[in-house]
């Protein structure tokens, strides 16, 4: 079976941008890291950040993702290019809490069945190549986006919310039980950023509304720029610009991608036929020393 598992790696054609690692096959279990460029952070090529001091280009510049396995646990890192910045977020008008700004999903594609799901999460306007069957997401508000994904019945069992998010630099660190993988390996992954939905979306009446769950808490990209202050109870949602058509484009700022493919995934969709765009998944090598480049 391992012999079978190198071939297939082998037979991977090689991408230049990203190195697929298996950094360490011990005791601990098997270890990846997938590196991304620099300055792609403009969804399909247009995509501007708000006005904001917090939110700068560069905040969702997506550089790295570790994935291992540590005893009982997955540990997923992600790397930023700027430090993580952290805003004041009033869930209502007595609770104020400090968050990192950015939501970062990642999906992943398991050995031994196939993929439940295509469509990526609600609010991102993507699908995923070749399927997922777990997700995790790092959201600065893991409790009010279970909330919103509670509403869409077949997808809250396939994703996990970390509720403790480590801010470290330009890092985000979290643990997700093995268990929630159902014992398997992951097979590929495609990662995408985009910013939080923070402010007015989280006023009572919007939840009471349930305007939460078609959004997914993720930051929408509209067509002109526009004020950021998301520190601000009585301040304008915030929003990236630059869609262009707009209409079921994707509210993506980085994806796990070359250059040039990311901008030619992203810019897949079609608003007159309602096409989404398509992102890819990326191999991982097997657990059995090998390292190698990755390509879907």
């Amino acid at each position: 079976m391992a012999s079978r598992e190198r071939q297939k790696v082998n037979k991977l054609r090689p991408s230049p941008f990203l190195v697929v690692a298996l950094v360490a096959a011990c005791a601990a279990g098997p270890r990846w890291r997938l590196d991304d460029p620099a300055g792609d952070d403009h969804g399909p090529g247009g995509y501007r950040y708000p006005e904001s001091p917090v939110l700068v280009p560069g905040s969702c510049d997506l550089r790295a993702v570790v994935l291992g396995r540590e005893g009982a646990d997955w540990v997923l890192e992600v790397s930023f290019a700027r430090p993580v910045r952290r805003a004041r977020l009033f869930l209502t008008r007595d609770e104020v809490r400090r968050v990192f700004l950015q939501t970062v999903d990642v999906y992943l594609r398991l050995a031994g069945s196939e993929p439940a799901h295509r469509q990526a999460l609600p609010g991102r306007r993507v699908l995923i190549a070749g399927g997922w069957h777990k997700a995790v997401v790092l959201s600065p508000v893991p409790g009010l986006l279970a909330e919103a994904l509670g509403r869409s019945t077949d997808l809250a069992g396939d994703v996990y919310l970390p509720k403790r998010v480590r801010v470290s630099g330009r890092r985000l660190r979290a643990r997700l039980p093995a268990a929630f993988l159902g014992g398997r390996t992951p097979r590929a992954v495609a990662v995408l950023v985009g910013g939080s939905r923070l402010g007015q979306s989280f006023r009572l009446a919007d939840r009471l509304r349930g305007t939460l769950a078609p959004v997914g808490l993720l930051m929408p990209v509209l067509a002109h720029p526009g004020p950021c202050r998301p520190d601000d109870e009585q301040g304008p949602g915030c929003h990236f610009s630059g869609c262009a058509p707009c209409g079921n484009h994707p509210n993506v700022v980085d994806i796990l991608a070359p250059v040039g493919l990311q901008e030619k995934a992203l810019s897949g969709y079609d608003v007159a036929t309602g096409r989404l765009a398509e992102v890819p998944a990326w191999p991982l090598a097997a657990a059995g020393g090998e390292t190698g480049k990755g390509r879907r």
